[in-house]
């Protein structure tokens, strides 16, 4: 009789059965790796729980106006009765942002973002903004600069006051 290590049907079997002893030491190292992966996972969201907490807006406090504010997408927070009347004046800041900053868009969404921060911390401060205006020009609408203005982007730009408007 022959070897049983010359039979090519042994020899399948054995390279099988190290083929899937090798496929099972590859799923216990993808385990191992998918708890490494859940552990980070876990200790990032930490992170970033304790940096929204560092910041004021932690685990079991209330989100204040301005925080809500600061969350929301311009959609969201035009959508929001509390906060559309402040995302109107947001929106009227970011064209006076555009004027202020003509050909430096990094300029302009600089003074954007800091406007956006300037009226949330109001918000959170208890102002109520009234609604941002626009009026019709040849240009199609333009947003109309009013005093609260002044104090976003301050010595940077001149509301028309209530006495020039009633020449």
């Amino acid at each position: 009789m022959s070897d049983d290590s010359d039979d090519p049907v042994v020899a399948l079997l054995a390279t099988q059965r190290a083929v899937l002893a090798a496929v099972e030491n590859l799923a216990g190292q993808v385990e191992a790796m998918q708890g490494k992966v859940d552990a980070m996972g876990e200790t990032l969201a930490q992170l970033v729980a304790g940096s929204v907490g560092a910041s004021g807006a932690g685990v079991g406090r209330v989100l204040t106006l301005g925080d809500r504010f600061r969350a929301a997408t311009d959609k969201e927070a035009a959508a929001d009765p509390e906060l559309w009347a402040a995302q109107g004046n947001y929106m009227v800041a970011q064209a006076i942002a555009k004027g202020l900053n003509k050909g430096d868009p990094e300029s302009a969404a600089r003074d954007a973002a800091h406007a956006r921060e300037w009226i949330a911390d109001q918000l959170d401060r208890g102002r109520v903004f009234e609604p941002g205006k626009v009026r019709d020009s040849e240009k199609g609408a333009v947003a109309v600069v009013e005093p609260i203005h002044e104090e976003m982007f301050p010595g940077r730009i001149k509301a028309q006051h209530q006495l020039d408007r009633e020449r």
